[in-house]
């Protein structure tokens, strides 16, 4: 039910599927005879050779029609290589399977070599003549396309951490997809901001990041859910991408005995202008910490202070104030450092932003004050 969802919203949305460029089965290209291992623990070969006449735009795919008998798991597969190289394995079961081959792994003349080794509980496999290796413009999610990162450094029960999804279309052409959490409902974590899920279109090298934010809720917690990807290929079927499981340690409240904050006066300033930060400390612990040094710095900024606290109380909360400025505009990253008793804690980043001060605000102020000047003339002159 929920792949025929899925299809209809591809169908509403207008949703063109990639573009043949050109393509040829085995058997147009002079390989009739079928590759067939039959028999238990048999290995069975067979050689392609084909031309690579098309550009950098194209990409190449191989489609490998398979029948395994009987067509059940088991340890029975298909190795693919081409030039010498392994690109694929193919497990039951499978009827078929799309490989799409990097432009830098082929060359003028290549071969292609098809191996299918059966096993005691499948015993017979074969490729079909009817398998195509063809050109197209189609989407494109390579291994490392689709990631969920933790953008925070500290993990803390009870704390809210950032989280950031992405997946990019290293393709040429686009494709309806459906990016949802892996395992939303988990009871030792809670999705608290943000939005974890997308549906709809990415371009050709486009790329979709969702940012949202968890609550941690269980110190037992080392794994995250990770996320998961529904898209159509160029072919009409549905592609399941998953992204890697984010391993985590999570520290109960008090094991972190000192937590620095960076707040910002402002975010987006003008530059030349001062912009106050503001760094709080609060003791977690139940004991005093005595000389924490505190760095606050951005190697963008060429900017640092240092602080050193004789002793923070516990659960006490002291502050240190400062200024940074920019002589340039651009997001600047603000860092600190806390090191106390041979441990080192760092402040979750925090952006900063500097704006040129543009023509429209200067003519705006300029104006008002003259006006402002026209009215204390004429109220002096006319009283």
């Amino acid at each position: 039910m929920k792949k025929i969802a899925f299809l209809l919203v591809l169908l509403l949305a207008g949703f063109v599927q990639g573009e043949t460029i050109k393509e040829e089965t085995f058997s147009s290209m002079g390989y009739e005879k079928e590759l067939t291992a039959d028999g238990a623990n048999k290995t069975q070969c067979k050689e392609i050779v084909f031309y690579d006449e098309f550009g950098q735009e194209e990409f190449t795919i191989i489609s490998v029609h398979s029948v395994f008998v009987p067509n059940i798991e088991g340890n029975a597969k298909i190795k693919v290589y081409l030039n010498e190289k392994e690109i694929s394995a193919i497990n039951p079961p499978t009827e078929f399977k799309r490989i799409i081959v990097q432009k830098e792994s082929l060359e003028e003349k290549n071969t292609l070599r098809i191996c299918a080794t059966t096993s005691d509980s499948i015993t017979k496999i074969t490729v079909k003549n009817d398998s195509i290796i063809g050109n197209y413009k189609t989407a494109f999610f390579p291994e490392g396309s689709f990631k969920k990162e933790v953008l925070s450094k500290e993990l803390i029960i009870g704390k809210e951490i950032q989280i950031r999804t992405s997946l990019k279309n290293f393709g040429n052409e686009t494709t309806y997809v459906e990016i949802i959490d892996g395992d939303a409902d988990r009871e030792d974590i809670e999705l608290v901001k943000g939005n974890s899920a997308f549906k709809g279109e990415i371009l050709a090298g486009e790329e979709k990041a969702l940012e949202f934010t968890y609550r941690l809720k269980d110190k037992g917690t080392g794994v995250l859910p990770n996320a998961k990807a529904v898209y159509l290929n160029e072919f009409g079927e549905e592609e399941k991408i998953e992204t890697e499981y984010p391993e985590i340690k999570v520290k109960a409240l008090g094991e972190k005995a000192l937590e620095p904050v960076i707040m910002l006066k402002k975010q987006i300033n003008a530059v030349g202008e001062k912009s106050e930060i503001e760094i709080v400390i609060i003791n977690n612990s139940l004991k005093a910490v005595y000389s924490a040094e505190l760095k606050v710095f951005s190697s963008e900024l060429e900017f640092e202070e240092k602080k050193v606290f004789e002793v923070i109380h516990p659960k006490e909360i002291v502050y240190f104030k400062t200024a940074v400025q920019s002589s340039k505009a651009g997001e600047f990253e603000l860092e600190c450092e806390l090191e106390f008793e041979g441990q080192k804690t760092e402040c979750q980043k925090a952006r900063i932003i500097f704006e040129e001060e543009s023509i429209d605000r200067k003519v705006i102020a300029g104006a008002v004050l003259v006006i402002i000047g026209i009215i204390v003339y004429l109220y002096l002159y006319l009283r």
